[in-house]
């Protein structure tokens, strides 16, 4: 596992700032790591305790299935990423989340495919 915290460098396009990448190697347990390393980067947002577990289930979900084994021959690991608007929101506001998964194809260099699950937390309304 490798954990990274880019200060919130503006990576996936302009209106987004990363908050955290995951870099989760071949484990069966990957989801209780994600469960624990989402809790701790999403905190200082206060989400709703509802909402947080809306997003948690869902990364848990995502990680479990990129490690089954069919999976996991064309994966060495997987990135998860979390995105929030680059304008900072004040408390109270309800949030919604998409998440997307994406796969890139290897270069000549490169023999394994490149996996990636990036979560985007937005504000509604």
């Amino acid at each position: 596992m490798k954990h990274t915290d880019p200060s919130l460098n503006s990576v996936s396009g302009p209106g987004w700032q990363l908050l955290g990448e995951l870099e989760l190697a071949v484990d069966p347990g990957a989801d209780r790591t994600v469960s624990k390393w989402l809790t701790v980067i999403l905190s200082p947002l206060n989400l709703h305790e509802e909402f947080m577990s809306k997003v948690l289930r869902s990364a848990e979900a995502a990680a479990a299935r990129a490690m089954q084994t069919e999976t996991v021959i064309k994966f060495q690991h997987t990135h998860l990423l979390i995105f929030i608007p680059a304008e900072r929101p004040s408390n109270g506001q309800t949030w919604g989340f998409f998440r997307i998964e994406k796969i890139e194809t290897p270069t000549d260099e490169e023999s394994t495919q490149d996996h990636a699950i990036e979560f985007y937390l937005y504000l509604e309304g």
